[in-house]
């Protein structure tokens, strides 16, 4: 009896250690990164990554460009959270928070269950990222560009909003961003992602045999100045192929085909339809990839000129 009695007291003593390293554990991994604008709650519930009724382990990633900060509409907002709860994403990349200070943003991604939040500047029509994990490893950014590149997790994220006038500006704003990237280890796990405002050559066979869709691009150049799609009246993809050309994966385009745009959504009435809108996998990811998709629903019909994607990886 007493054999069985200090066995099971060295049993107890054992579990308060393991309790407590797992709990320091914890705390330690969920530190929150500093000069970072975040709220931070020790409720951990819901930093889970698994998707619902699976048993495996995913992580899960949306990208939405909002349309000017949901046009400051208090019901589009409240509708906006009532959908991605229904998504569950892990994080998530925004482009055109127009109109967000970095109290509001704080605000609005707390609500939802995001503790954590980065965007460089309030003016015009930034790009921020908001997760349910820590944000580490914070780069600073060139002023020019509408650029977020931090960790979250193992994975480096870079959510990009390139310009939208000219190919050849877009053009200098990637490599920019290609030569940022570069400087990251190759087996370390890399995702870009945003609206990039350029089609892809791996579409250039539903665009330029189409005929509708090429005099479409050309009336929009003649009736916006400034604005430069097409080079010697042909689409110029040169953009996208440096990120192909830079070893990049469309998320979109694996086991794909077929082709799908991106923008406009129903909120718009014009026919000139692009697929502009990317999730970027570097190849160390190419082996947890389940599946990229755009959501089209009730909701993202309306909400936003532009359909968000969402990357679903495993970990």
């Amino acid at each position: 009896m007493k054999t069985t009695l200090s066995s099971l007291k060295q049993a107890m003593a054992c579990a308060l250690v393991c309790m407590w390293a797992l709990t320091s554990c914890s705390k330690e991994t969920l530190e929150p990164a500093a000069n970072q604008h975040t709220t931070f709650e020790k409720n951990t519930r819901n930093l889970s990554i698994n998707a619902p009724g699976d048993s495996t382990q995913t992580f899960k990633v949306l990208s939405y460009n909002i349309y000017e900060g949901f046009r400051a509409d208090a019901a589009r907002i409240a509708s906006f959270k009532q959908w991605v709860d229904t998504l569950q994403p892990a994080v998530i990349a925004f482009q055109e928070m127009k109109g967000f200070t970095y109290a509001q943003l704080q605000s609005f991604a707390g609500s939802m269950g995001y503790n954590y939040t980065l965007m460089h500047h309030q003016n015009g029509l930034p790009v921020a990222l908001i997760s349910k994990f820590p944000i580490t490893d914070i780069k600073s950014k060139p002023s020019t560009l509408h650029l977020v590149q931090a960790k979250v997790l193992d994975y480096h994220f870079f959510v990009i909003h390139l310009n939208p006038n000219t190919y050849m500006k877009r053009k200098e704003e990637i490599d920019t961003i290609l030569n940022r990237a570069a400087k990251i280890p190759a087996t370390e796990k890399v995702l870009m992602m945003g609206d990039f405002n350029n089609m892809s050559p791996q579409d250039s066979s539903f665009y330029d045999n189409n005929v509708v869709k090429m005099n479409l691009l050309r009336a929009s150049e003649a009736n916006n100045p400034g604005t430069k799609v097409l080079n010697n009246d042909k689409i110029d993809y040169t953009t996208i192929q440096a990120m192909l050309t830079a070893g990049y994966h469309d998320s979109w385009k694996i086991n794909r085909s077929n082709y799908d745009k991106s923008a406009p959504t129903k909120l718009r009435t014009h026919g000139n339809f692009t697929r502009i809108d990317y999730i970027w996998m570097n190849t160390p990811l190419l082996g947890s990839y389940v599946n990229s998709y755009l959501v089209k629903d009730v909701f993202t019909d309306y909400a936003s000129d532009h359909y968000p994607m969402v990357l679903i990886l495993n970990r």
